[in-house]
């Protein structure tokens, strides 16, 4: 059997030095140091510090001596690559012989009962970047020359210095930089390891001799880990100067790797936080998930309770924090209405994400952001959801306040959570709410309605979202669902889209709307009766879309009868009223898990132009017996569809012309009026700057493209309506005009494109016409300038009384507008005007199996359908896809 490691290397030790001793001293100074390399079992023949840590470094399998070789071979790393070329050492054997750089000087022949090797490094030695030694290294082996069974080896590093500088989070607590300095000792025999210092499941306790001024309770610990080291320390520190921290687990992690070792900052574990600023204390914990430190905190304000949650990323720096106080009695508002809470939210860095807003309100978790009911089991989740609805942003801030009206009597039994979030500088506006209506009471509701309602205002977009759901509703034991969805949006991509529990099943609903749940109420649930319905409601640009189921189950899931009732409508307006109807209803009769009999049936209606049409398919089943048999019948089908009185649209542009509304006059680019013009006497009130340019504009009909609809009207043919605007003379310059126009209105769409073909689009309106230079010959008018005159101090004269114009022109110069910097420097119309950043929405017929452009790009996709259709073999080989889809 193997000897120990330790009484094995004090044995060799031993065995080694008895050879040389009586030798050593007759040995010239150049050979000394090579015999003792080898009576000492170094891995060369060369006496170096490196060489004597390789001898040193007993692995050793018991786990906690795994500390030991990880210790000197660090050593032996730092040592091979300091910066000197021959660090300073020494070797010294008490009472035989001293080494060190220089040679190696006898002592004596002969070894004492208890050998002393003592090994040492006096220079300040870096370890790793963070990790250094600054007063010495000392390794000692202790040999009892006639046992070497009970030998000991000792180390000692005084001096050892932790520092780290570059966590976002420690430059809060500690400005000018963690460093702890303390000693580390480790003794190793028959036993095992030992190290100085009491253990607590952190590691070894070394005592410190300095910590950085702030800091207070400073602790480092040192262990294994993963083949490495890790040193890590606690310790209590001010926060901002608002809260007091308590940091646990950061420090240092050294792993092993290719011909070195690595060092790594360890982030904190957890940072608890105690607050004492005026009223408020309370305090909290923050764990670190994901490079970030989440938690929540209880503060108390007087009689008051606050609750709060936050999330902390040092990097890149952002805080959220989200404040709720309720408040036990409610505060009386009078009229039945009570403020029962008052909270708000802040967020540095943070910005608000409308698909997480949507996500949230149709997962049920708004209630998370605003006031949750178990704050302390929720904690995990309501922190999930804040930092999905709020992500890290830089540049952004978001801040608003939140609060809950009761009304009722004794208690609220109708509540509502409002909460105004506004993001910055966008000016974007969050809506958050949710209506609770729990009768008699909430504590014992029968009937218990929750409508979640979370909306985005952007002004700058045009855009209005608002999405509602009705998650955790109750009607008595039977839980309600459903929700609804709205998006409202102007300018080049304008569209309206609302829903209420979903959509007609061939409908696309366009890319990040979210798709609410269907409107389930469950008339009866009971273990023999269960009867459900569900629906929805949704209304788009080009449709008007409905559905419906009622199934109904009486008995077992093995015996009793089952039923279910459904329809899915497509409301049309062309030529005429119509709807396109799908009917499906089945019915089924179990009997121990067996069908007896059973009926299906699956209508299509379609109508009530050109013609009724009826098709579909009936079956019945019964016992061994399947009978199955389609239809498919048309009447009242007059060939053609029998389309109104042909509308006049030339009638209905010229109204357009005569409108005031369709002309406005345009201001110069980059400048704003200076005075406001009252338009007495000038008609409808056409007033046209002198510099600028003036705008005709309807949305009548779109110009200068074939239209063969009017709204619910069909055009006896592709007609091109165009208005030509221009100044009696014909002279100045003009430019198209566009708006946006409801394509369903003016061309023929079924019922598929209406579904996913864009709603809106842009044609052209009309024109803006820039009037030419004037002629020093043009003609002008004079208008006679009426002013009020006051009689500052002394006797007035009589009634009327006017100034002079050349008095008057002359006083002008020191008035307020002529000594105004504007006036002075002539510069109010030399404003450059802003250059569009967006690029305008383009077509293109691009190929189905490489989507590569076959054709120039088109501005709207009625001209590139139009191309398509005049494309031979088009259809079947292009397709019309968006600019930024075509592949170069």
């Amino acid at each position: 059997m193997a000897a120990a490691p330790l009484p094995q290397l004090a044995t060799d030790v031993r065995d080694g030095l008895i050879l040389l001793l009586p030798d050593l001293p007759g040995l010239p100074d150049t050979a000394r140091p090579k015999r003792l390399a080898q009576a000492l079992g170094l891995p060369s023949d060369a006496l170096t510090p490196e060489a004597l840590l390789a001898r040193l470094a007993l692995p050793s399998a018991a786990a906690p001596g795994d500390l030991w070789p990880v210790l000197v071979d660090l050593l032996r790393t730092a040592v091979r690559g300091a910066t000197r070329a021959t660090p300073n050492w020494s070797l010294v054997i008490e009472n035989v012989l001293r080494a060190g750089p220089t040679g190696v000087e006898p002592l004596g022949t002969t070894l004492p009962p208890v050998l002393n090797l003592t090994f040492r490094l006096s220079d300040t030695l870096g370890l790793v970047p963070g990790l250094s030694v600054r007063d010495g290294i000392g390794l000692v082996l202790a040999l009892p020359t006639l046992a070497p069974e009970n030998s000991t080896l000792a180390f000692r590093a005084d001096g050892l210095e932790l520092a780290l500088a570059d966590h976002e989070l420690l430059k809060l607590l500690a400005p000018d930089g963690l460093s702890l300095k303390g000693s580390l000792g480790v003794h190793l025999d028959g036993k095992g390891l030992r190290l100085d210092g009491g253990s607590n499941g952190k590691g070894i306790a070394l005592p410190l001799d300095r910590a950085p001024a702030g800091l207070r309770a400073p602790s480092l610990y040192v262990a294994s880990h993963d083949g490495g080291l890790q040193l890590t320390t606690s310790f209590r520190a001010s926060l901002l100067g608002v809260a007091d921290a308590a940091v646990d687990g950061v420090g240092l992690e050294i792993r092993p790797t290719a011909g070195g070792y690595t060092p790594s900052i360890v982030p904190p574990k957890g940072l608890g936080l105690s607050l004492a600023l005026g009223p408020a204390k309370g305090g909290g914990f923050l764990g670190e998930q994901d490079g970030q430190y989440r938690g929540a905190l209880s503060l108390s304000l007087g009689p008051v309770e606050v609750k709060a949650f936050g999330i902390l990323q040092p990097r890149p720096p952002s805080v959220l924090v989200a404040l709720s106080a309720e408040f036990t009695p409610a505060i009386e508002l009078g009229l039945a209405f009570t403020l029962n809470a008052v909270g708000g939210l802040v967020g540095v860095g943070r910005a608000l994400d409308r698909a997480g807003l949507a996500a949230a309100v149709q997962s049920g978790h708004l209630d998370d952001l605003l006031f949750p009911a178990d704050a302390a089991a929720a904690a995990p989740r309501i922190l999930t959801t804040m930092g999905t609805v709020f992500p890290a942003r830089a540049g952004s801030t978001v801040v608003g306040p939140m609060f809950r009206v009761g009304w009722g009597r004794p208690v609220s039994f109708v509540t509502a959570d409002v909460g105004v979030v506004l993001e910055l500088p966008s000016g974007v506006v969050g809506l958050l709410g949710r209506l609770r209506i729990a009768l008699p009471a909430p504590q014992a509701p029968v009937i218990d309605l929750r409508a979640s309602v979370a909306g985005v205002v952007d002004a700058a977009d045009g855009l209005v979202e608002i999405n509602a759901n009705l998650a955790g509703s109750r009607l008595l034991t039977a839980p309600v669902e459903g929700g609804l969805a709205l998006r409202a949006k102007s300018g080049q991509d304008a569209t309206f889209i609302l829903s209420a529990g979903g959509f007609h099943p061939r409908y696309t609903p366009p890319a990040g709307f979210p798709t609410p749940k269907r409107l389930t109420i469950p008339i009866a649930d009971s273990p023999f009766l269960k009867v459900v319905f569900s629906g929805y409601f949704a209304l788009t640009p080009g449709t008007v879309q409905a559905g419906a189921e009622l199934s109904a189950v009486i008995g077992t899931s093995g015996t009793g009868v089952s039923g279910r009732l459904s329809f899915d409508a497509l409301v049309r307006w062309e030529p005429s009223f119509g709807v396109m109807l799908d009917l499906s209803g089945s019915f089924a009769l179990r009997v121990a898990g067996e069908t007896l009999c059973s009926v299906g049936l699956r209508v299509h209606v379609d109508g009530p132009t050109p013609c009724w049409h009826v098709a579909g398919r009936a079956s019945v089943s019964f016992f061994f017996f399947d009978v199955s048999f389609p239809f498919d019948e048309h009447w009242n089908c007059t060939g053609q569809a029998v389309a109104p009185t042909p509308p006049d649209v030339c009638r209905a542009l010229e109204q357009a012309l005569d409108d005031p509304r369709s002309w406005e006059p345009v201001l110069p680019d980059g400048v704003r009026t200076m005075v406001s013009l009252r338009a007495d006497g000038v008609a409808a009130g056409r007033l046209l700057h002198p510099l600028g340019r003036v705008r005709f504009s309807q949305r009548t009909v779109p110009l200068g493209i074939e239209v063969v609809r009017f709204g619910p009207g069909r055009l006896p043919e592709a007609t091109a309506f165009d208005v030509a605007v221009t100044f009696p003379t014909g002279a100045g310059t003009s430019q198209p005009v566009t708006e946006d126009f409801a394509r369903a209105d003016f061309f023929d769409l079924t019922d598929d494109q209406k579904l996913t073909q864009p709603a809106f689009e842009r044609f052209r309106s009309g024109a803006e016409l820039t009037p030419p230079p004037t002629a020093g010959s043009a003609t002008r008018t004079t208008v006679p300038v009426e002013y009020e005159t006051k009689w500052l101090g002394g006797t007035a004269p009589a009634p009327p009384w006017l100034i002079s114009e050349a008095a008057l022109e002359t006083a002008l110069s020191h008035g307020a507008v002529g000594r105004s910097l504007v006036h002075e420097l002539s510069t109010r119309y030399t404003t450059p005007p802003r250059q569009p950043v967006l690029k305008e929405r383009a077509y293109a017929l691009a190929s189905r199996d490489t989507l590569k452009a076959q054709t120039g790009f088109l501005s709207t996709f009625t001209e590139a359908a139009a191309k398509l259709g005049d494309t031979a073999g088009g259809p079947g080989l292009l397709q019309i896809v968006p600019a930024y889809e075509v592949r170069p």
